[in-house]
C-alpha cells in the first residue's frame, strides 16, 4: 500500500459512505450450528430490567429497557406480551444505546438523545464515545438521526417547531464547553444557533427555557460569572438580557422554568446578599428581575406549573422548607401553609394536578402523607383526615403521582401493612383507598394509557392495573435467562485439529474442567482430567491454554501437592501433566493478591513466561519452554519488574518491556538462549515503556510519562540501535490495538481529540510523519481500530459521528472502500471486535449489524460483495453476539454465541 493510499484513508471513506447511505450487504450461507449446550437449564435473573421512559405516541406505547443481552434499548408494547417487543437496536452489543432525555415533540412522536459509539477502555479511551439527537414516532423506520454529537447534551427543551439543546459540536473544546443548537426534528433542520459575544454556555450547569419562539438560558462570562441571555437565531433578536450577581464565580442559576408570558429561576439576590432568590424575565432587559425573596428547598428545587400557576418547595427563615405558589408576580407570590409550625419543614414534594386540586406528600409528625390545596392555608387538607395517627393512613412512597380524568394514584405502604400498593383517590373524594394488592419492590408508577396504569418493576419488568380494584397485571411475565456455559473467562486452543476449551466444574465454581470438541455433539466430551502426582491422582484445574509445538501447555496450582501456580505439559491420551517451571508470576498487590498472571508468550517454536524467584514475591525470571521438560530453561533472574513485563516478539526474537518504578523502565531482548538475553536501555533510561509492535526485524516501541506525548523508539535488538524516532502527539496505541504495519511503514491508530483534527502517525523505524491532511473536525471517520493487513490491503473498523462504526478497507492506487454499515447510518457495533482470519488465504470473521439482523456472525474477503453475513443466529433483531474467542480448528471455526433458548453456548461455522 502507498503512503498516500493511507493518508487518503479517512477522507475517502467519508465521501463513499455518504454514498452508500444505509444500502445492505447480501447475505451469505446461514449454516454455523451449535455443537454443544454446557449447561442445560436457566441461571439466576430475569430477562427484563427496569423499564423506564415510557412515553404514550398514541397508536404505541414507547419505554426503554435492558433484557440482559442487548443493552438498554428501545422497546414498544400495546400492554400485551405478544405486542411487547425491541423497536430499534440501535447500538448493537453491549451495552447499548442507552436512549435518554426523551422530550415530546407533540402527540405521537418525542425528540430522545442516544450513544452512538461506545468506546472501550482496552481500544479506545472512555469519554470518546459519540451521541446523537433522533426523532421518532415509535416504530424504526420513523427513527431519525437528527444532528450528531460528541457528548450527551446539557438541556433539551421544545420550542415551537422544534427542539433547542446545549451541547459541543466536534470543535468545542474543554470538558465544560457547549453551544446552543435548533432542530426542526428534521436532519436537515438542525442547526447553531448563535450567541452574545462574551457568552459561554456551560454543558453541566447551564439551563434554559423557551418563550415563544426564543429561548432564554444562562451562560458564563469570560470572566467566570452568570449573565441570562435571549436568542431566537437572528441578530437582533439575541443579546444579553441580565448580569446576573455579583458577577463572578457564584452559585448556579438553575431551573428555568416557562410560566405563561414569562421564565422563572433561582439565582443569586441583588446588592451582595448571600441567598438565593426567585428572578423571572419576560424576554426584556428591564424585565428581568428578582421579585420573591424565598429561597428553594435544599432538596429539590423544582417547579410545578399549571394553569399559570407554578408550585414549588420554597425556604423561609421562620418557616422552614413549605409549599409556595406564584404566578410570577411579587404579589402572587406566596405560602401556602406552614404544615409543620416553627422551622423544621415539611419538604413537600410530587405535585401533582388532579381536578380543581394541586396534591403533593408532605413529612408530619407521624410520617410521610397525602395533601392536597386549591392554593391558600384554609384549602389545604390531608387526604384521609380522619385517619391521622392511625395504622391504616397510606404513606406515600415520595415517587412519581399520576392523574387522570377521574382520579389520582399513587403508590404507598401503611403502619399496618408495610407491603407497597397502588392507592387511589376519586376526583370528588377526599379519601384514599388502595386498589391493589402487593406490588414488587422497588415499584414505580409511570403513566396512565389505553385506560390503564402502567407501573415499572426493577426486577419483574412492565406491569398494569386496572385503576379500580384487583391485582397488578405483568405485561411479560419474566422468564428465566438459559444457563451460560461460555464466560468472558473460558479459553479455547486448536490442538492438531481438535478444539480444546475450559468449562467450570459446576460442583466447584473456582476449578476449571478440560474438554475437546470435533464439532459434533457426540465428539464434545470431557478430556481426559489433567492429572499429576506419584500416582497421577490429584486432579489439576487448567487455565491458560497454550499450544507449543504440538504440545498443550497450561497452568495450574495444587495445594494437595503443595505445588503453587506453575507451568505443566499435558498428554491428551492419558491425561498425565508434567510440571514443567514452578512458580509461575503472579503480580502481588496489597488488595489483589492474583492482579496479574504471565501468560506464556509463543515465539517461533518456544514460549517465554515469567516466574517468581525463590522469594516467591513479584515474577522477576524470564524462562523459555518448547513444551518438554529438558527444554524448559531459565534465560534471566533478578529482572524485578514493578508490574507485568510486556512481551513483545519480534521474528525469532523476543523484546521485554521492564517497568521497574513509575520513573523507570527498562527494554531487554532474548534470542532464547542466557547469554543472548540483553539490556538495550541505558540505567539512566526513565520513560515508561507502554507497548511496542513488530515492523519487519526491528521493534518500535512507545514510552511516555503520565498523560504526557507518547514517543516513539525503535530497537534492531542492540544497544546502539535503540534509539528515538520522535514525539506522537494525539497517537493512541494499546496493547490489543497498537496499530499495524503495511509494506514498509506502520500506522497507528488515533486518539479523539474534541476541539482539534484528529492524528494519525506512521513511522518507517527512521522518520516519522503526522497525517494531517485526513483528519477534519467534524464528519470525517475517526476512531481508526482494529488495523488489520490483508495481503497488500488495510482493512479496519472507523466511526463517523453520523453513522458510528463501519468496516472500511484502503488498498493501492489510494482507493478507499467501504465495506459494510449498517441501514440508515446507524453503527454496525457498539464496540467493534477484531477481525479473525479462518484459514490462511480465507475471509476474516467479525461480529456486526446491518440494521436487518441483530450483531451477528459476518465474513469478508475485502470486498463489498465479498462481505456478507455469514450466520443469523439469533431471529429477527435479537443478537447473538458472536464473541471471542474464534478459534480456527480442523474444517470449522469455533465461537461462542448467545439464543434465547440456550444462552451463551459452543457453535461451529464450516470452515468459509
Amino acid at each position: 500500500m502507498t503512503s498516500k493510499s493511507v493518508k487518503m484513508l479517512l477522507a475517502g471513506a467519508l465521501a463513499l459512505g455518504m454514498a452508500c447511505g444505509g444500502k445492505s450487504t447480501p447475505e451469505g450461507p446461514r449454516d454455523a450450528y451449535p455443537v454443544w449446550d454446557g449447561q442445560t437449564g436457566d441461571r439466576p435473573g430475569q430477562r427484563t430490567s427496569a423499564p423506564r421512559d415510557l412515553m404514550d405516541l398514541g397508536t404505541t406505547l414507547l419505554f426503554t429497557q435492558d433484557d440482559g443481552v442487548h443493552g438498554r434499548e428501545l422497546w414498544t408494547t400495546d400492554g400485551s406480551a405478544q405486542g411487547t417487543a425491541m423497536m430499534l437496536d440501535l447500538l448493537p452489543g453491549f451495552p447499548g444505546s442507552e436512549p435518554d432525555t426523551f422530550t415530546r415533540a407533540d402527540n405521537d412522536s418525542v425528540y430522545f438523545v442516544a450513544r452512538t459509539t461506545y468506546a472501550s477502555d482496552t481500544v479506545i479511551p472512555r469519554g470518546a464515545d459519540t451521541f446523537a439527537l433522533f426523532r421518532t414516532r415509535g416504530t424504526a423506520e420513523s427513527t431519525t438521526l437528527l444532528l450528531a454529537l460528541p457528548r450527551r447534551p446539557g438541556f433539551l427543551v421544545t420550542a415551537s417547531g422544534g427542539v433547542y439543546l446545549s451541547a459541543p459540536d466536534f470543535t468545542d473544546s474543554g470538558e465544560d464547553a457547549a453551544s446552543l443548537w435548533f432542530s426542526d426534528g428534521t436532519p436537515g433542520g438542525s442547526r447553531k444557533v448563535a450567541l452574545p459575544p462574551d457568552t459561554r454556555l456551560s454543558l453541566k450547569d447551564s439551563s434554559a427555557a423557551t418563550l415563544g419562539n426564543a429561548v432564554l438560558v444562562t451562560a458564563r462570562t469570560s470572566v467566570g460569572g452568570w449573565q441570562l441571555v435571549r436568542a431566537d437565531g437572528t441578530m437582533e433578536g439575541t443579546r444579553r438580557l441580565a448580569l446576573l450577581p455579583p458577577y463572578g464565580n457564584v452559585e448556579t442559576p438553575r431551573r428555568l422554568t416557562t410560566l405563561g408570558g414569562q421564565v422563572i429561576f433561582w439565582a443569586q439576590a441583588l446588592g451582595g446578599l448571600q441567598r438565593v432568590v426567585l428572578w423571572h424575565s419576560d424576554g426584556t432587559e428591564e424585565g428581568t428581575v428578582p421579585f420573591a425573596d424565598i429561597a428553594p428547598d435544599r432538596d429539590q428545587d423544582s417547579f410545578f406549573v399549571r394553569d399559570g400557576m407554578a408550585f414549588f418547595s420554597g425556604e423561609d427563615p421562620l418557616t422552614g422548607s413549605e409549599p409556595w405558589r406564584t404566578d410570577g408576580t411579587t404579589q402572587g407570590t406566596a405560602l401556602i401553609a406552614d404544615m409543620i409550625p416553627g422551622t423544621a419543614g415539611s419538604h413537600p414534594t410530587a405535585f401533582t394536578r388532579q381536578g380543581f386540586y394541586v396534591y403533593f406528600t408532605a413529612r408530619t409528625e407521624a410520617g410521610t402523607r397525602l395533601f392536597r390545596t386549591l392554593g391558600a392555608e384554609e384549602n389545604t387538607t390531608r387526604v384521609n383526615a380522619w385517619d391521622d395517627g392511625a395504622q391504616q393512613a397510606p404513606q406515600p412512597t415520595g415517587g412519581r403521582m399520576v392523574a387522570t380524568d377521574d382520579a389520582l394514584f399513587f403508590l404507598a405502604t401503611t403502619q399496618a401493612d408495610t407491603s407497597l400498593r397502588l392507592w387511589r383517590v376519586g376526583a370528588t373524594t377526599a379519601g384514599a383507598t388502595a386498589v391493589s394488592g402487593p406490588l414488587s419492590v422497588p415499584m414505580s408508577l409511570e403513566i396512565p394509557a389505553r385506560g390503564v396504569l402502567y407501573l415499572s418493576s426493577l426486577e419483574d419488568g412492565l406491569w398494569t392495573h386496572n385503576g379500580m380494584t384487583g391485582p397488578a397485571t405483568q405485561v411479560v411475565p419474566p422468564s428465566p435467562l438459559p444457563a451460560d456455559s461460555w464466560e468472558g473467562a473460558t479459553e479455547a486452543v486448536d490442538l492438531g485439529g481438535t478444539l480444546y476449551f475450559t468449562q467450570r466444574d459446576p460442583t466447584r465454581m473456582d476449578t476449571w474442567r478440560l474438554w475437546k470438541s470435533d464439532g459434533t455433539a457426540a465428539g464434545t466430551v470431557q478430556a481426559k482430567p489433567p492429572v499429576a502426582g506419584e500416582f497421577n491422582h490429584v486432579p489439576l484445574s487448567p487455565e491458560m491454554l497454550t499450544v507449543v509445538n504440538g504440545q498443550l501447555l497450561f497452568a495450574a496450582m495444587s495445594p494437595e501437592l503443595q505445588v503453587p501456580y506453575s507451568l505443566w505439559s499435558y498428554d491428551p491420551a492419558s491425561g498425565n501433566a508434567t510440571r514443567l517451571a514452578t512458580s509461575l508470576g503472579r503480580w502481588v498487590t496489597a488488595t489483589d493478591p492474583l492482579l496479574f498472571t504471565s501468560h506464556p508468550v509463543k515465539v517461533g517454536r518456544q514460549a517465554y513466561f515469567m516466574v517468581s524467584g525463590k522469594d516467591g514475591g513479584s515474577p522477576d525470571e524470564l524462562w523459555k519452554t518448547d513444551g518438554t521438560e529438558a527444554g524448559t530453561v531459565r534465560l534471566k533472574t533478578h529482572l524485578e519488574p514493578s508490574f507485568a513485563a510486556n512481551f513483545m516478539p519480534v521474528g525469532s526474537r523476543l523484546f521485554i518491556a521492564v517497568n521497574k518504578s513509575p520513573t523507570h523502565a527498562e527494554l531487554w531482548t532474548s534470542d532464547g538462549t542466557e547469554a543472548g538475553t540483553v539490556r538495550l536501555t541505558a540505567p539512566e533510561f526513565t520513560p515508561l515503556i507502554f507497548g511496542g509492535a513488530a515492523m519487519g526485524n526491528h521493534l518500535l516501541f512507545w514510552t511516555g510519562q503520565g498523560s504526557e506525548t507518547l514517543v516513539l523508539w525503535t530497537s534492531d535488538g542492540t544497544p546502539e540501535g535503540t534509539v528515538p524516532v520522535g514525539a506522537m502527539p494525539g497517537a493512541h496505541p494499546t496493547s490489543t490495538d497498537p496499530g499495524v504495519a503495511v509494506g514498509d511503514r506502520f500506522y497507528f491508530p488515533c486518539r479523539s481529540n474534541l476541539g482539534a483534527p484528529q492524528l494519525c502517525w506512521w513511522s518507517d523505524g527512521r522518520d516519522i510523519g503526522r497525517m494531517t491532511d485526513t483528519f477534519g473536525p467534524e464528519g470525517t471517520p475517526f476512531l481508526p481500530n482494529h488495523l488489520t493487513v490483508q495481503d497488500d490491503h488495510l482493512l479496519f473498523w472507523a466511526a463517523t459521528p453520523t453513522s458510528g462504526y463501519a468496516l472500511w478497507r484502503a488498498g493501492p492506487g489510494d482507493d478507499v472502500t467501504l465495506l459494510m454499515q449498517a441501514q440508515a447510518g446507524r453503527s454496525a457495533v457498539a464496540t467493534p471486535g477484531p477481525l479473525v482470519r479462518s484459514r490462511p488465504g480465507g475471509p476474516f470473521l467479525f461480529a456486526a449489524s446491518d440494521g436487518v439482523s441483530g450483531l451477528e456472525l459476518w465474513k469478508t474477503d475485502g470486498t463489498p460483495g465479498g462481505t456478507v453475513r455469514a450466520a443469523d443466529i439469533a431471529p429477527g433483531l435479537l443478537s447473538s453476539a458472536p464473541s471471542g474467542p474464534m478459534v480456527p480448528s480442523g474444517d470449522r471455526v469455533y465461537f461462542p454465541a448467545w439464543t434465547p433458548t440456550q444462552g451463551r453456548e459452543l457453535w461451529a461455522l464450516p470452515m468459509p
